[in-house]
């Protein structure tokens, strides 16, 4: 199966790349991919990951809960209700640093977000790679949503809000991407960013059991110092992190299942990481399972 090495560091390009360990597919295939980091900036990433047009089968299960809806299971269930409480105050933070109403969101999934952002009164257009998931949306809820082609097709300046959520670390040129997600903001626009935190309390609990990992459909492992680095190379600043400290509570319930820790005692040590990592998220930000990074571009960089 044609596969992609790196050899330098998409961040610095430097070749000073180390192995660090091997994470398995548990979600799919069972397979093995490496992980690597960075010597030189600390930028952690799979390698030997399929390429772009062979890694489609990865995703293709009913399991795959953003593109499939399902509500079988407890780890699903779990995810759809923590997603009702997330879909508030992502709307709630669009609201806040936005100036206008032009919202793109890339990775759409099933379309919740844009359709909670539909109803606050914003512009939505969506891109979804995945067919299915795709025309959910569209059925369901009436959303304008592109295939993935549609992102190098928009002009410059075209929006007001662009949000990935949970989505950059799944795109694989990502240096082309982030210019062009510049490129597509307007002058005053936002860009919001929510990814894995690698250093994170359940992060370091699981090691290489860690869930977030979810290789090889994450090919890139951030911090909030290697993708700051990554979003000055392109003229972008952080202006503001927020914790995502409910994502530790489903991460940990599936990392808990890829040990395949005993039945009875699972989700008690999963509610006890996602509780942990909860309340040190709260006095320090690395210590949260995911974070929300909102960007602005930086015209004096």
């Amino acid at each position: 199966m044609p596969q992609t090495t790196i050899n330098n560091c998409p961040i610095c390009n430097s070749s000073d790349i180390i192995y660090a360990f091997n994470a398995v597919d548990y979600f799919s295939t069972k397979e093995t991919f490496p992980i690597y980091d960075c010597s030189n900036c600390g930028f952690r990433f799979t390698n030997n990951f399929p390429s772009n047009d062979t890694i489609g089968r990865y995703y293709d299960s009913p399991d795959y809960i953003s593109h499939s809806d399902s509500k079988k299971g407890v780890v699903n269930r779990l995810f759809h209700f923590l997603r009702e409480i997330m879909l508030k105050k992502k709307a709630n933070l669009i609201s806040k640093y936005s100036t206008g109403d032009r919202l793109l969101d890339i990775g759409s999934g099933t379309g919740y977000f844009l359709n909670a952002a539909k109803e606050r009164g914003y512009s939505v257009w969506g891109i979804e790679k995945d067919s299915k998931a795709r025309n959910f949306a569209i059925d369901a809820f009436g959303l304008d949503v592109k295939g993935e082609d549609f992102l190098w097709n928009i002009n410059s300046n075209s929006f007001d809000v662009v949000t990935l959520w949970h989505v950059l670390e799944h795109m694989e040129n990502l240096n082309e991407v982030i210019g062009k997600l510049s490129d597509i903001l307007n002058k005053d626009g936002t860009l919001i960013l929510a990814l894995p935190n690698y250093l994170s309390y359940d992060a370091r609990r699981y090691k290489e059991y860690w869930a977030a990992y979810d290789v090889p459909r994450h090919l890139w492992h951030f911090s909030p110092v290697t993708i700051e680095r990554l979003l000055i190379k392109h003229r972008l600043k952080i202006i503001n992190i927020f914790p995502m400290p409910l994502d530790a509570f489903y991460i940990s319930m599936l990392s808990e299942k890829y040990k395949k820790s005993n039945f009875l005692l699972k989700y008690g040590r999963a509610f006890l990481t996602g509780l942990i990592g909860y309340f040190r998220s709260l006095s320090q930000l690395t210590h949260s399972s995911s974070l929300i990074y909102i960007v602005k571009k930086n015209e004096l960089g």
